[in-house]
């Protein structure tokens, strides 16, 4: 047992596990050339460089390499006769692009990505464990508000496996 009374090595498992993921909520600015500095717990998970496309709620996310190409893999494997498969193909592929970290910690967001989702001088970073998402800080408030809604979250989340 650690000092703690917990078990030695729970606690380095689970923290080798959370430091592989993205977590928290950051507010961030975005200068005239559309670089955005990521936040620095983010950046040693960015090391291999990531893809930046659209998500599902006005958003954009930032996937690393590997989840990236984890999702493509899913998403070719899905039938090109299916209409939803290659509406998806369309929506994650022609909006995505690679970027790499560079030496002061930011990104480049191209103008057609920041464009898509109103983003201008601020944003809002928010970890979503795989991945992060970036948002315009207008769209995010209500976004946000919704989360924190006891009751609908009780009926919202009511039919996934939330054991613990």
């Amino acid at each position: 047992m650690g000092e703690s009374g917990a078990p030695g090595n729970r606690r380095s498992a689970v923290n080798g596990v959370v430091e592989l993921m993205f977590l928290g909520e950051y507010e961030h600015t975005i200068d005239t050339k559309g670089r955005m500095t990521i936040p620095a717990k983010f950046r040693d998970l960015l090391v291999d460089g990531a893809f930046v496309t659209v998500g599902f709620d006005h958003n954009l996310m930032v996937l690393t390499a590997d989840i990236f190409n984890s999702l493509y893999e899913r998403i070719n494997a899905m039938s090109i006769t299916n209409e939803n498969a290659r509406s998806l193909r369309r929506l994650m592929f022609s909006q995505a692009v690679q970027v790499e970290v560079d030496k002061a910690g930011r990104i480049l967001l191209p103008a057609f990505l920041r464009e898509r989702i109103n983003l201008d001088s601020q944003a809002i970073v928010i970890g979503v464990g795989g991945y992060f998402e970036i948002w315009n800080p207008e769209t995010w408030k209500p976004q946000s508000e919704a989360l924190f809604n006891g009751a609908a979250n009780a009926q919202r989340y009511e039919t996934l496996e939330l054991s613990l």
